[in-house]
């Protein structure tokens, strides 16, 4: 026997078949030992914690595509400028809708001064204070609504 298989062996917790019982197979993630795909799919697929925006973005009435892109919002994960430019930096960056600073997720929701806009109407239709600046407090805030 080589060494690897030797200590392989080392390593191996002693097992002593019964040899008067006849072989079975028994499918260990079951009680019953019964194989089934469902079976091999919820031992494959732990479950998750939701996210805090699961709601806020997977609602049932949803646009698909919205639910999408405001999933990629939240996750950082849109195109902005950027981003863009880490992968072709012939792309300028400054925001296209004030052309004055660097286009982020950050700037591009919350910092520029049309979106500061925006958000002032829609506090004033919610009616609800909110002055949240990030994507973190305003996912937050909308997710208790």
């Amino acid at each position: 026997m080589s060494i690897d298989l030797l200590e392989i062996k080392n390593h191996m917790p002693s097992y002593n078949p019964n040899s008067s019982l006849e072989d079975c197979i028994k499918w260990l993630p079951t009680p019953d030992g019964i194989y089934s795909v469902a079976s091999t799919m919820a031992s494959l697929n732990t479950p998750h914690p939701l996210v805090l925006w699961f709601e806020l973005v997977w609602y049932s009435h949803n646009i698909p595509m919205m639910n999408f892109i405001l999933w990629l919002a939240i996750r950082g994960r849109l195109s902005t400028l950027d981003r863009v430019h880490l992968y072709n930096p012939r792309v300028g960056t400054l925001c296209v809708l004030c052309s004055s600073s660097l286009e982020t997720h950050a700037h591009l929701f919350f910092e520029c001064a049309y979106s500061k806009v925006i958000w002032s109407h829609f506090k004033d239709m919610c009616g609800q204070p909110w002055n949240g600046h990030s994507w973190p407090r305003f996912i937050a805030w909308a997710a208790q609504r």
